[in-house]
């Protein structure tokens, strides 16, 4: 589904945008010792937007409603003043390893963490011990089971098709739905011979492993599958690399933004998505927000059909596997807690386990921390709309732990089993990226470093890499040399681009060397583009037949308009050599409207397959970096895998 993620990633400075936002909720005006006690919470539990609350705002909101005291050590009476802020599992993981510096808008690093599954927890210990709390310090709030959810006409016809084959839905079906490289196309024979054949071929959609839950359990059930199934190890990249053949657009880095996109899409297009969309690796709890229209954030039903017409769109059905992998949802107090602090999250641990916060976790569709359903509300209300027979009333059936290291390995391969990407990120280095950014306290530059290191999240050890910073004067000010028709970077760019294999550390080092330029201080937008474009067809040509089925791309970030001698977006568009202009190129844009994002559009449209595209404003700079980056890198693993 092209239209759900923006290729072109733009986040407007007209308003205040943050993949984290802050919400400040006091307690009562009793006398009492305000302990501070900052929490980060995963998506699908919190939203951080008072306007449009999940569970944990919720909780948080009447937990200080309530006015609550609880004992200190030395006998005052103490009560939490607590800060929620909503961060995907997997990016705050990331955050905690480099004890929170230079993350996106938390004024602190937490004291509680919130993630989806305690298998981040396993991976933090396993990367960075001393960052990750110690074994047993974390408590299960609920359950969720990971699914593959379809609209309920799509289900009715892929059971049909079980049925007929004597097959029941396991994580190793998915490699029956791959054939000759090819997914297998609704209508015809086989698994999806009931399906109608203007859902052309099967199309998956998942979120981002490296980022979110979700994504990161169905890599998980997929190798096991592998493993299952008796897969030797040397064949295991091609078969993750056969299952991602499925997945046809990028992936959203967080999978509750993911859900609100094919939401809109059900809503606004088919109410069954389609051709665009088969069915969706999620948990279980996002399906049913999706099917209450609980996703909260945007797109919402405030946001308007470009058809001006919006449908209802079709309940999802979820597929259950033999052995489920569950989400266990853990409370999680990090190290560094205070003693006073320890006491306050204990109090809201035991909040939340009360009858009301249960409530608001059955609304989010979630289950106890047995695996049952709650017994008011939530998934009780999904099974009375799909029949007793379809939901569980118990996800009985747990997956074997995974200590970190093998989830690390898991991941790992998973990043190997692409084809190797030469990715070169071409950043503004004009004036204006020394203004405040989003974060306070970070200008723009501080924002682009701290962004590319999560981003370099995609990015695995057969990869290359090459940063550069583009700038330079203008003719209007003062500028005495414009475009190169040879070098088309030498003007602009900070210096030759320098191919390096990818590590955590290389990367981090060429990040840190991006600058502020004070005297070259306008935006060569398109003649970077240009250059990084030439500059990387270079790099394919020197691979020569060795790399000719490696990825080749171009990420650009800029915060402003072209005003380098009276350029325009037609000298990428209409570039007369074909090898560069087949590079394909993923904008970042901190735009002030999107009119300033349209050329960039154009530009993502004319280079690369993503179409319909959309400016996606809910994004931080960080988040948006992801997505490029994701997006540059997909293409990877569909190489070699038939047309």
């Amino acid at each position: 589904m092209k239209s759900r993620v923006a290729g072109l990633a733009c986040v407007l400075v007209v308003v205040v945008v943050s993949a984290v936002v802050v919400v400040m909720l006091r307690p009562g005006a009793r006398a009492c010792e305000r302990i501070a006690l900052q929490v980060s919470s995963s998506t699908e539990k919190a939203s951080g937007v008072p306007e449009s609350p999940k569970a944990m705002d919720e909780i948080v909101g009447a937990y200080h409603a309530g006015g609550r005291r609880f004992a200190l050590a030395d006998g005052r009476r103490g009560c939490a003043d607590i800060s929620l802020t909503a961060l995907t599992s997997g990016t705050a993981a990331r955050a905690l390893a480099t004890n929170w510096t230079g993350r996106t808008g938390e004024r602190r690093r937490p004291d509680v963490w919130l993630p989806t599954s305690s298998a981040w927890v396993s991976l933090l210990r396993h990367e960075n011990p001393a960052a990750a709390p110690a074994p047993g310090a974390a408590e299960s709030l609920a359950r969720s089971p990971l699914v593959l959810a379809m609209p309920r006409s799509k289900a009715v016809a892929f059971q049909e098709g079980l049925d007929a084959a004597g097959a029941r839905f396991d994580w190793s079906l998915l490699d029956r739905l791959v054939v000759g490289g090819k997914p297998l196309r609704w209508g015809r024979d086989g698994l999806l011979g009931r399906g109608r054949k203007e859902w052309q071929g099967f199309a998956l959609t998942k979120d981002d492993p490296v980022e979110s839950t979700s994504g990161l359990f169905a890599l998980i059930a997929v190798a096991q599958a592998a493993a299952a199934g008796r897969v030797p190890d040397a064949a295991v990249p091609e078969y993750l690399r056969r299952i991602e053949r499925l997945v046809p657009g990028v992936i959203d880095p967080d999978g509750t933004q993911m859900m609100r996109g094919l939401r809109f899409e059900a809503r606004c297009g088919s109410p069954d998505w389609g051709g665009t969309t088969s069915a969706v690796i999620i948990q279980e709890s996002l399906m049913y927000q999706y099917d209450t229209d609980n996703l909260g954030g945007a797109p919402n039903p405030r946001t308007p059909c470009r058809s001006g017409v919006a449908g209802t769109p079709e309940d999802l059905v979820p597929f259950y596997a033999e052995t489920n992998w569950v989400m266990d949802h853990p409370f999680v107090r990090l190290p560094g807690i205070s003693d006073d602090q320890r006491r306050a999250a204990d109090d809201l641990l035991a909040f939340i386990r009360t009858e009301p916060s249960r409530r608001f976790l059955a609304a989010a569709g979630l289950r106890d921390s047995n695996g049952d359903r709650f017994p008011a509300g939530g998934l009780t209300g999904l099974n009375s709309r799909m029949g007793a027979d379809v939901l569980p009333q118990r996800s009985t059936a747990t997956a074997p732990d995974l200590d970190g290291a093998a989830i690390a390995g898991i991941r790992d391969r998973w990043l190997a089993s692409r084809r190797p990407v030469h990715l070169m990120v071409a950043i503004d280095e004009s004036g204006t990226m020394g203004e405040p950014g989003t974060i306070r306290g970070k200008n723009r530059m501080d924002e682009v470093r701290d962004a590319l290191r999560r981003a370099q999240g995609w990015l695995g050890r057969n990869d290359e890499f090459a940063i550069v910073g583009f700038a330079a004067r203008s003719k209007k000010n003062g500028g005495t040399k414009g475009p190169d028709p040879v070098d088309l970077c030498r003007a602009v760019c900070t210096g030759p681009a320098t191919w390096q294999p990818f590590d955590e550390a290389r990367f981090t080092a060429a990040a840190t060397g991006l600058a502020v330029r004070k005297e070259d201080n306008d935006t060569p937008l398109y003649q970077a583009i240009l250059g990084a474009q030439q500059r990387v067809a270079a790099r394919r040509k020197a691979a020569g037949r060795d790399g000719a089925d490696d990825i080749y791309a171009v990420v650009v970030m800029t915060d402003g308009k072209d005003d380098y001698w009276d350029q325009s977006v037609r000298e990428v568009l209409d570039n007369p050599r074909a090898d560069v202009a087949a590079v394909p190129v993923y904008p970042v844009c901190v735009c002030a409207d999107e009119t300033q994002a349209a050329p960039l559009q154009q530009i993502l449209r004319a280079t690369t397959d993503e179409e319909d595209l959309q400016v996606d404003v809910t994004k931080s700079l960080s988040a948006a970096f992801a997505a490029a980056f994701a997006s540059a890198v997909r293409p990877s693993f569909r190489a070699k895998l038939g047309g």
